[in-house]
């Protein structure tokens, strides 16, 4: 039996011990994809293009491939079963929605600090306003003209 080798790189190695043979499998063109579905109940799906009409039914967790209207591709929708494919969809999805309520659960312990809302005025109060450049600049004019008092008094 050959046996395929695999790696994070897009080289393989195929090996068969019984006739000495090295060499590789050829790559299927994986951009013939265009969409991928979990199919999460039982569902009759319809691709209708132009004058291409296909039915296919699906079972609850089947996948469906929908892929490109082109002149290699003989049928349009196909459904699959794989537990490690599927496994892998619902694990992106626990994780996206773990994300999801962290970041929500972070927003709501921030979101008081900033949003000066009616609900919580001790919080939110807004800061008192802060002094404008011409009252800073009139307060220290004020206290350049007491300094000049004190000088021509002495």
């Amino acid at each position: 039996m050959k046996t395929l080798y695999l790696t994070d790189s897009s080289t393989n190695i195929v090996v068969d011990p019984d006739t000495d043979f090295v060499g590789t499998l050829p790559q299927e063109d994986r951009y013939a994809i265009r969409s991928v579905y979990y199919i999460e109940e039982p569902m009759h799906i319809v691709y209708n293009c132009g004058e291409c009409k296909e039915e296919i039914d699906a079972k609850k967790g089947d996948i469906l491939l929908l892929f490109y209207s082109n002149k290699y591709n003989k049928y349009n929708i196909d459904t699959i079963r794989t537990k490690q494919w599927t496994a892998n969809i619902k694990n992106r999805r626990a994780i996206e929605q773990k994300e999801k309520e962290e970041w929500a659960a972070k927003q709501a312990e921030n979101e008081c600090k900033y949003c000066y809302c009616e609900a919580c005025p001790d919080v939110c109060a807004p800061e008192p306003p802060k002094e404008t450049v011409c009252e800073k600049i009139s307060k220290a004019l004020t206290k350049a003209k007491k300094a000049v008092k004190k000088v021509k008094k002495a």
